[in-house]
């Protein structure tokens, strides 16, 4: 803030209140909505609950509230819903949870509508738009490994995904019949290939299989390279360049921070040496639940 950086100031977190002279305030944490920072605030007396950039609209007109606009806003209200906050769809749980007990009679955001009538009809369409979908998903993880580092990769990748009730088809491409796994692949609704390096290369008989995927059919499908490595590890981009010469939706940290603005998924996954600290383990569970959180999108 602008000269304002030697002034006093109060910082509050989740859940602290503040009297600020017959009003009092409850801040709540509501990460990702649509920013890292985003906190809700609610004021107890006059239950007017103040969401920042949620529950807005994308609107510019004369009327500042909902009901004397003239005409229904749900279409509005959906379609910022689906711009702004879907991405950042499984935050959206902590925010509900974060207003279950509080009385709400009025949701002014920081632009658009202000909502005083129907608040439980915004409020869950904010739930139904983010639930999982009912459709089953799965995920088919491909790997070559030197010393099993890449290996362990894929094995976290797969238990997360499990743990979002997403199948998986797990295969190391030098022990498993090539035609089985291209069959898995062109059933998958997302791709993960793994690799380590090995002279700046693929390890085992990847590349040939890589090859023989540029001549499949995989439009719709996610897709994303990962893998471990010691110096440089070059053969994790070799991957990644071999996927997006299909006509797969690659997955890459430059399109997650431009999409959604998250700096903590990464794209391709890289991890040195062996995925055993908690930080190597994390950064590959953020990649796992980032494509659970796209798969279970309605």
């Amino acid at each position: 803030m602008y000269k304002l950086h030697h002034r006093n100031y109060l910082v509050v977190k989740d859940g602290d209140q503040l009297d600020i002279g017959g009003k009092t305030l409850l801040f709540k944490e509501t990460p990702y909505l649509h920013t890292e920072e985003t906190m809700i605030t609610y004021c107890i007396e006059d239950k007017i609950l103040f969401p920042c950039d949620i529950f807005s609209t994308h609107v510019a007109v004369e009327h500042f509230f909902a009901d004397e606009a003239g005409y229904d806003i749900t279409g509005d209200f959906i379609g910022y819903y689906r711009a702004i906050i879907h991405p950042h769809r499984r935050y959206v749980r902590t925010l509900l949870e974060a207003i279950r007990d509080l009385e709400i009679e009025t949701i002014a955001p920081s632009h658009g509508f202000i909502l005083r009538r129907d608040i439980a009809k915004y409020i869950g369409l904010y739930a139904e738009l983010s639930a999982d979908t009912k459709d089953d998903k799965k995920v088919t993880i491909v790997y070559g490994t030197l010393r099993n580092n890449t290996k362990k990769m894929a094995h976290i990748l797969r238990d997360c995904f499990q743990e979002n009730n997403i199948s998986v088809d797990l295969w190391d491409v030098d022990k498993n019949d090539e035609t089985q796994i291209l069959t898995s692949i062109g059933a998958a609704d997302a791709v993960f290939i793994g690799s380590s390096t090995k002279y700046a290369d693929m390890a085992g008989k990847l590349e040939i299989f890589l090859q023989k995927m540029q001549n499949m059919e995989l439009e719709g499908k996610l897709a994303a390279a990962f893998g471990s490595y010691g110096w440089s590890g070059e053969a994790i981009e070799v991957v990644q360049d071999y996927l997006n010469k299909t006509n797969m939706t690659v997955l890459s940290t430059s399109n997650v921070i431009k999409s959604t603005g998250m700096t903590h998924v990464e794209f391709p996954v890289r991890v040195r040496f062996s995925p055993k600290e908690e930080d190597k383990i994390k950064k590959i569970k953020n990649a796992a639940e980032f494509v659970s959180d796209l798969l279970l999108s309605i």
